[in-house]
């Protein structure tokens, strides 16, 4: 399989939730990731098959394989967490690193119960998210905030001037960010995500091993990735085991910890196991 990941990772995960649009078993439905892309890519993407079946003839591929099966069982997962979180009364939904998430569309529970939805990203992200929209609707729905920050320099306590109610059972999403930033960053993130949940509310974010933020043989087609993510400037700058990450979040005075490696989550959702376990996971918490 082949996709072009373009200039941000942002925008190459929306890309692979797009292709998977076009592939003939379907197990995430998103008409809705269109909207960022034109024509051109669409046709690009419809002729050209991934060939999910057929075994990547170097590890280079290899490893994109994996990252386009976990993108999408992550996605799903998380839908998951989301709408049971919603059925618990929450009634907020924040998406920190949100990118050109589609959820406030495509998620029947957030509009059926008129649920807030608060989404963070890099200023020049939420700019092009806004166009986007606006080109296709002629304004941002409302009950959607869009809200520009970059988690390294930004305060996030300043949410509440956009209308954040940490008062309120909120699902809190944080998804494909983790490993961009320096272990300091995570922790503050963590630290404030804590500081704000109510006994009601729900995390659910990612992580990765320590063996994604450097050259090895254990991670195949690890030395491709690395280079690209330098290439256009996001590198791995984080990783955890999972065991030091469930000890982290306890100290931290998170509860009900689960961890759920990307091998678990195909378990979860396809009913096999044929991915590697020492690359991503997604953890869901409470207090």
């Amino acid at each position: 399989m082949s996709i072009d990941m373009g200039k941000s990772t942002n925008k190459g995960t929306a890309m692979m939730k797009f292709a998977h649009q076009f592939q003939p078993n379907v197990i995430l439905q998103d008409e809705y990731v269109s909207w960022f892309f034109d024509d051109s890519t669409a046709k690009s993407l419809q002729e050209n098959s991934l060939n999910l079946n057929v075994e990547p003839v170097d590890d280079s591929q290899r490893f994109q394989q994996i990252s386009y099966w976990y993108t999408i069982l992550r996605e799903k997962y998380c839908d998951e967490v989301i709408v049971d979180a919603l059925a618990s009364e929450c009634r907020q939904l924040l998406l920190l690193g949100s990118g050109y998430d589609t959820r406030f569309f495509r998620i029947s529970a957030v509009r059926e119960r008129a649920t807030a939805t608060f989404e963070v990203d890099l200023p020049e992200t939420i700019n092009n998210k806004k166009k986007y929209l606006s080109d296709k609707l002629g304004h941002i729905p409302e009950g959607l905030t869009l809200i520009p920050l970059d988690f390294n320099h930004g305060d996030l306590n300043s949410l509440d001037r956009y209308g954040f109610d940490n008062t309120l059972p909120t699902a809190y999403v944080w998804q494909g960010v983790s490993y961009y930033l320096p272990r300091e960053s995570v922790s503050q993130v963590l630290d404030y995500i804590k500081s704000q949940m109510t006994p009601d509310s729900v995390l659910v974010f990612d992580c990765c091993s320590p063996l994604m933020t450097y050259k090895n043989d254990q991670v195949p087609g690890i030395a491709s990735s690395i280079d690209q993510l330098s290439k256009i400037g996001e590198p791995y700058l984080f990783g955890m085991y999972s065991d030091e990450m469930k000890n982290w979040l306890e100290e931290k005075g998170f509860q009900n910890i689960e961890i759920l490696q990307q091998d678990d989550l195909e378990d979860r959702v396809l009913h096999k196991r044929t991915l590697p376990s020492n690359m991503w996971y997604v953890v869901s918490a409470k207090v």
